[in-house]
């Protein structure tokens, strides 16, 4: 069973209103605003009345217990309609935005349009009195590889993602700390433990690619999703700057773009893949005009290693708080940053792209918690430095003997 098919027998379906119609009032669904942005054509162009649609994607376990030829049984959350200048809005009752969530919290969303999708975590499991600000996801150009319009000027059709085949784990870093080397840091240590706990609240963002051209090559960012812990990974004392670590399980998944029922005049593109030039559903016969593979996390896997980079990140005097001898730091509120090459999906997979040389990286991201924290000691006096803001918030950490 395909979905998102063209006008008939699944949950979603792109609707082409006339060039500056007006949405009718009441159209835009209530409830809260997940995401909001813009959807323009390849000169960059606004396009109004196109659908875009908003799916839940489900839990890793669902993902891992998956076989090849599978359907992603991913869950439409909302529709918009984009107005006369290309903008849209993506609102989800609060019940079915915790439905949609996983053990962490997250709902691991995908926004669908003709210009080009989109995947993100968004935190839904404890939600504020008051809605938050949307997401800002703006569609277009550069934006991974999108479906098109046919000859016709209707939109492709896309069948949404089915699993190929499993591909082998992946590290990506779920821990950073620095300690710049020093006389007065002599002796000084910092260590991160990678684990699930009780709240089951341990979530890892992972950067995932998209490729227009083939299984093995071009791939570029497309979002990313929530991973989350489920056993304890530690790691030792270290006493200089450290990554800390550990693999993911990924899966290569593949999607079709297709046109209207019986229509023989859509043009097939030539791909670095195998995708098939038609297919048959509900006796109707749809001709393919394109393919996506897509490389994705299907969850956690185990391990650990530590990676000892030469700088440190900088740190600003006026982030810096002092810390007398025999005190410690620990992250448990701070959220770390995005690292370009967070997600090694190149060298670990043998996928070629065009990113870093011949390898595609994601990001991949950790909010540190009370299951996963990050711990300064200091067998000297010193100071604790944030990158961005002071240390109690600050994204990254470095410990110092003295202010930069």
């Amino acid at each position: 069973m395909f979905h998102r098919i063209w006008a008939f027998g699944a949950a979603a379906v792109l609707v082409v209103l006339p060039v500056g119609a007006s949405l009718p009032e009441g159209a835009a669904s209530s409830g809260v605003a997940v995401a909001a942005g813009t959807v323009t054509g390849p000169g960059g162009a606004a396009m109004p009345g196109v659908a875009v649609d908003l799916y839940a994607w489900p839990s890793d376990a669902v993902l891992k217990a998956m076989r090849p030829g599978e359907l992603v049984p991913a869950t439409l959350l909302a529709t918009a309609t984009t107005s006369n200048v290309g903008g849209y809005t993506l609102r989800v009752p609060a019940a079915r935005l915790k439905a949609a969530a996983l053990e962490s919290g997250y709902a691991n969303l995908e926004i669908f349009s003709p210009a080009g999708m989109w995947f993100l975590p968004y935190r839904a499991g404890a939600l504020p009195a008051r809605p938050s600000a949307p997401v800002t996801v703006n569609l277009g150009r550069k934006s991974p590889p999108s479906c098109g319009i046919d000859p016709a000027g209707h939109p492709y059709s896309f069948t949404g993602f089915k699993l190929q085949r499993p591909r082998p784990p992946a590290w990506a870093v779920v821990g950073q700390g620095y300690i710049i080397r020093q006389q007065q840091t002599a002796g000084d240590f910092v260590s991160f433990s990678y684990t699930e706990g009780s709240s089951h609240t341990q979530a890892s963002e992972l950067g995932l690619g998209i490729s227009g051209y083939g299984v093995e090559a071009g791939y570029q960012g497309a979002g990313s999703d929530a991973s989350t812990a489920t056993r304890t990974e530690g790691f030792p004392d270290e006493h200089g700057n450290a990554w800390f670590r550990t693999e993911f399980s990924t899966g290569q998944f593949r999607g079709i773009c297709y046109g209207p029922p019986n229509d023989s005049n859509i043009p097939y593109v030539h791909q670095h893949g195998a995708c098939p030039r038609k297919f048959t559903s509900h006796t109707f016969v749809f001709h393919v005009h394109k393919c996506f593979w897509m490389v994705h996390s299907t969850g956690w896997f185990g391990g650990a290693t530590i990676l000892h980079p030469r700088q440190a990140p900088r740190t600003p005097a006026r982030f810096c708080a002092p810390q007398e001898v025999g005190t410690h730091f620990d992250t448990t509120t701070g959220t770390a940053v995005q690292w370009s090459s967070g997600f090694e999906l190149g060298a670990a997979l043998g996928v070629k792209g065009v990113n870093l040389k011949a390898s595609f990286n994601g990001s991949a991201q950790t909010g540190y918690d009370a299951n996963a924290v990050m711990h300064f000691q200091f067998s000297h006096a010193g100071f604790i430095c944030g990158t961005n803001k002071p240390p109690a918030h600050a994204a990254i950490l470095v410990m110092r003997g003295n202010k930069p």
